[in-house]
């Protein structure tokens, strides 16, 4: 790689880095390009020159920690063959990678004036992880350990039984969150366990 692409390669990392921060604080709506400009400290032309705007940016946060969350999950997952065993540590690992403040801002943003392309962009990186937790599910499923049961309705379900306990995160520390999602793991096995 040649110096000057490191050095755009270095520096779209700290936009992203700093954006990232902003956002899960400020919010979506309330982080404005200047905010980031001033965190990096570079002008609007280096943003826009990796960005077009300020949706994009947070399409491509976006799309960066949905897919380095999934391929995370991958290599923890491969460590199991069971797959109630599996449930139980994606539980954990729900709790370990949440960023409740971007999710915060990821509701802001489909709020906002964003254009539908973006917003459909958007959606396509949510959709993309739940495909993959769909395929996961369905693994269960096949294997016998799990009901026979509708994979996209059943991921969807779990996804959102634990989105609506990480509302929880300000109120517990980690350990108690990890707790609390074994035990809703426990009953959402009791549901779904062949």
């Amino acid at each position: 790689m040649k110096q000057n692409d490191k050095m755009e390669s270095t520096t779209k990392q700290k936009i992203v880095d700093v954006s990232k921060a902003l956002f899960a604080q400020k919010g979506y709506a309330a982080t404005s390009i200047k905010d980031i400009c001033e965190g990096v400290q570079c002008s609007k032309g280096a943003i826009y020159h990796h960005f077009e705007n300020k949706e994009d940016l947070f399409n491509y946060i976006t799309k960066q920690i949905f897919t380095a969350s999934w391929n995370q999950w991958i290599e923890i997952a491969s460590n199991y063959q069971n797959m109630i065993d599996k449930l139980y540590v994606f539980a954990d690992f729900f709790v370990e990678s949440m960023q409740r403040q971007l999710s915060k801002a990821a509701e802001e943003y489909l709020k906002s004036t964003a254009s539908e392309e973006s917003r459909i962009q958007f959606i396509g990186y949510v959709g993309e992880y739940m495909n993959n937790f769909e395929s996961f599910i369905e693994e269960g499923i096949l294997s016998g350990q799990f009901k026979q049961e509708n994979p996209k309705e059943l991921a969807f379900i779990i996804l959102s039984f634990y989105s609506g306990l990480a509302d929880s995160y300000n109120f517990m520390s980690k350990d108690e969150m990890k707790l609390l999602f074994h035990k809703a793991t426990t009953l959402l096995l009791e549901g779904i366990k062949s």
